[in-house]
């Protein structure tokens, strides 16, 4: 039976119509659907990616909700050592609660022990809480052994305590009052971009020189290692690190002259950390013409031959803290009596080569692919607190002196 004129529409019939009508439709709607995927990796991945610090001075936090109102109006004290707030950690981080309090209308003060021991640490801190301080900021080993016998003395004062725990006067033993919070860098993190930097510079015959052989300062060892033999991996190359412990905290003659003999042996560059190595090692630079990163915080002032300083971002992440801390006026459970670390996750370790970049081979734009690769844990760094087990470098022979 022939078929009725109103079942075509031109030369397809109409249950084929349909379908194309329908498979059209859902192929549009596929290929909207995935322009919006694709738009969507596309500012997830603008969101995430972290620009990698290269100078924690002019840092100033963001925080990720701007509309957020802080109360203003308190007072933040930062108790130091002797040296004051004239240079080194306790500059940046003195810039950091400055920042902060101007920001958002809250009162820095600062407090200088007049001594080195325990016992002026403690009455520098017992005055910053009985200044009417809400939170006392502090750094170090001294400042936590101080810490320890007078965290619970004043119930409405908190405290935030950088790279170190509370704890008694032979470190035998550790306690964290709800008031305090204490933050810990990543010290490996930030030896591991000192020692791919370096290596990927063409410096193959490393050294490294430590005040002691503690925990901190073995991070950062152990993290150079790490970083020079990754690049050496990568580019081929066969690289030797020799490292030693000073024990003691002061340059002499004789620790200046060990790394002249260094140098003068085959030593191309040596990474120091710790006391005021970093004076020693810019007087043997300055002599034989070698070079040197240093630890910490930037100190690429002190020369043209300190290549870069492998660092703590002690403003960025004070500022970070602070803000944490006065969301709320007081530590969350989270913070309260406990210890953070930091590093790659948060922005707070980085590889400061000057101002301009003093670095040839590994430009900026490597150290941000690195830095990017690191903080995603593309690439692993591991945390050995001691030397005595280390992982295998089949591209750099460590050679351990005393």
């Amino acid at each position: 039976m022939p078929l009725q004129r109103n079942e075509y529409q031109g030369d397809f019939p109409v249950p084929m119509k349909k379908f194309l009508a329908l498979f059209l439709t859902l192929t549009l709607l596929a290929g909207l659907t995935a322009c919006k995927g694709r738009e969507a990796i596309a500012e997830a991945q603008v969101v995430h990616v972290v620009t990698a610090p290269t100078d924690d001075a002019t840092f100033v936090y963001e925080p990720e909700d701007p509309t957020q109102v802080l109360p203003g109006g308190q007072t933040i004290a930062l108790v130091t050592g002797p040296g004051g707030t004239d240079s080194g950690e306790d500059a940046m981080l003195w810039q950091g609660v400055q920042t902060f309090a101007n920001t958002y209308h809250y009162t820095a003060v600062s407090q200088t022990a007049a001594g080195s021991t325990a016992d002026d640490a403690e009455a520098a801190l017992r005055a910053a809480a009985e200044s009417g301080a809400k939170l006392v900021v502090c750094r170090g080993e001294v400042m936590g052994q101080a810490l320890y016998r007078m965290q619970e003395n004043y119930p409405d004062v908190h405290y935030l305590l950088f790279d170190d725990e509370p704890h008694n006067d032979d470190y035998s033993a550790y306690k964290t009052a709800n008031l305090v919070h204490c933050v810990l860098f990543q010290e490996e993190q930030a030896g591991y971009l000192a020692g791919y930097a370096a290596v990927t510079e063409g410096y193959t015959a490393l050294g490294f020189v430590g005040t002691r052989e503690v925990p901190g300062i073995v991070r950062y060892a152990t993290g150079f290692l790490q970083g020079a033999e990754a690049a050496a991996e990568q580019q081929g190359e066969r690289v030797s690190l020799q490292t030693w412990f000073a024990d003691t905290d002061t340059v002499n003659d004789a620790i200046t002259q060990r790394m002249i003999d260094w140098y003068n042996n085959g030593t191309t560059l040596i990474m120091v950390s710790g006391g005021d190595l970093y004076t020693g090692v810019a007087n043997a630079v300055n002599q034989t013409g070698a070079k040197a990163i240093t630890t910490d915080c930037d100190r690429t002032d002190q020369g043209d031959r300190i290549l870069a300083s492998a660092v703590k971002c002690y403003n960025a992440a004070v500022q970070r803290e602070l803000y944490t801390f006065f969301v709320q006026g007081t530590w969350d459970a989270q913070s309260a009596g406990q210890t953070e670390k930091t590093g790659f996750t948060n922005g707070e370790v980085a590889l400061q080569a000057g101002s301009p970049w003093r670095l040839d081979s590994f430009s900026q734009e490597s150290y941000r692919k690195l830095y990017e690769k690191l903080r995603t844990s593309a690439l692993r760094v591991d945390t050995y607190s001691d030397l005595d087990t280390l992982p295998d470098t089949p591209n750099v022979t460590l050679t351990r002196l005393r």
